[in-house]
């Protein structure tokens, strides 16, 4: 179900990364059964094994969630995210923290929507017949005519042409 290889799986299990919730399997022959949060579990570990992160790795950051966010299954519960070579703990919609590279920094997080961006600028120009040739400075806008910087601050416009 998981695209998990079984040596990969039995490790884990045996250092405890992720462990069967249901049944650990008792000796050669007994079957580790696993919860549907295992599973879950063991996909993101996967897929942050994928991503690049170390085995060891992924340890300190389960230690991390666990011990600073009180979370019972970190890998299960916990939304990570791989930034370079750090993975960051959301701990909601405006803070990111280091889990592995400096484990409890706060990240700088935001998210520009390029394409609306992009939209309401267009939306802009065809409403003005302007379009943005600059950027300027704060100390700049105020220095230039009303009608050469509108609704868009710290930006130089000109006419379009049609």
């Amino acid at each position: 179900m998981t695209g998990i290889p079984y040596s990969t799986l039995n490790l884990w299990a045996k250092n405890g990364l992720v462990q069967p919730s249901i049944a650990t399997g008792m000796g050669s022959g007994s079957e580790r059964i696993y919860s549907f949060s295992d599973l879950i579990a063991l996909k993101l570990a996967f897929e942050l094994r994928k991503a690049g992160v170390t085995t060891g790795s992924l340890k300190k950051i389960v230690q991390f969630v666990r011990e600073n966010e009180r979370v019972g299954q970190p890998l299960a519960e916990a939304r990570l995210v791989v930034s370079g070579r750090d993975v960051l703990l959301v701990r909601n919609r405006e803070q990111l923290v280091s889990a592995l590279s400096k484990p409890g920094q706060s990240c700088l997080s935001f998210v520009v929507d390029i394409p609306r961006t992009l939209g309401e600028l267009k939306e802009i120009a065809d409403t003005t017949g302007a379009f943005a040739t600059a950027f300027v400075g704060p100390d700049q806008a105020s220095k230039l005519p009303p009608k050469r910087v509108a609704q868009i601050p710290y930006i130089e416009r000109k006419r379009m042409r049609r």
